[in-house]
């Protein structure tokens, strides 16, 4: 019989590589959900693909594509990689405004080694600017030979697959935990509003950081019907953030498969399933 088509989902947290593969078509149930800690420096891997670290990395993939007959590949990429601002919709009509603010924000940076992304936003007088190097999605698409389909998305666009898996309606804040940052998205009524990220070297900074990050995006201190979390230190960070955020707010850690309205034939897994919510959502076929 012939293997069935499937997507995978990768993310990485701190030295873990979480994936989850879902057959093509397939809204809310997940093929195989798995976990890969290595003794390497992931961070070393995904800029050196070359390096042995990267190597050994890619062998991980190179053994999913031989297991799963993917078509495609999606990876989350790290918030504190990538710059984000909003900008008025008359800089993005007009392609010498455009190019003067990327410079500006890519200052000695070569365009050629820039990728631009622009997303819709509620507020359509506005877009969203997401700028990469270019030389960090070509060591992502180096890791896989054979899958032709390989795409890298932003902790924001995660927001919009959970909004189109779920329905949440209304308004709701998720905010991605990682080692060293967190990311803040806001979407209300299905439609993304917002999203910024606050680095900090020691989680006790959180509170303070999203204090001043508030001063400057208003949207932070609006009301949200849910507030969720995924990530590492899920509930270090919702305990940080439990005097700045609306208390009226339901706080939902994405730690179950119930949760996340998911279904797998494994029920029990080895780790904090709240670091692989980014992996499902990007194996879904959301279409």
């Amino acid at each position: 019989m012939e293997k069935k088509i499937s997507n995978l989902g990768v993310c990485f947290f701190s030295g873990r590589m979480l994936y989850s593969v879902a057959e093509k078509g397939a809204k809310n149930i997940v093929q195989q959900l798995g976990s890969y800690e290595f003794s390497f420096d992931i961070s070393e891997a995904l800029n050196k693909p070359t390096s042995d670290a990267g190597i050994q990395l890619k062998a991980v993939f190179t053994d999913l594509e031989k297991e799963f007959h993917l078509e495609s590949i999606r990876l989350l990429t790290e918030p504190t990689q990538e710059c984000w601002t909003a900008l008025p919709k008359i800089v993005y009509d007009d392609s010498t405004e455009r190019e003067q603010h990327i410079a500006i924000l890519m200052k000695g940076v070569p365009r050629e080694n820039i990728e631009v992304t622009w997303h819709a936003v509620s507020k359509t007088r506005f877009k969203f600017l997401c700028l990469r190097r270019a030389q960090l999605i070509k060591n992502y698409q180096s890791f896989s030979d054979q899958v032709a389909i390989n795409e890298c998305c932003s902790d924001f666009e995660i927001g919009g697959m959970w909004s189109i898996h779920h329905h949440p309606g209304g308004s709701f804040l998720l905010i991605g935990c990682h080692a060293q940052s967190i990311s803040i998205t806001s979407y209300i009524l299905g439609r993304f509003r917002a999203a910024t990220y606050i680095r900090f070297d020691d989680p006790q900074d959180i509170s303070y950081l999203w204090l001043q990050h508030a001063e400057h995006s208003p949207w932070m201190r609006g009301l949200h019907e849910n507030i969720y979390f995924y990530g590492e230190q899920t509930h270090e960070v919702a305990k940080q953030l439990q005097s700045f955020i609306d208390h009226n707010s339901g706080q939902i850690v994405l730690n179950t498969l119930e949760i996340m309205g998911i279904n797998t034939e494994e029920e029990t897994y080895g780790f904090d399933l709240a670091t692989a919510f980014p992996a499902i959502m990007l194996s879904l076929d959301l279409s």
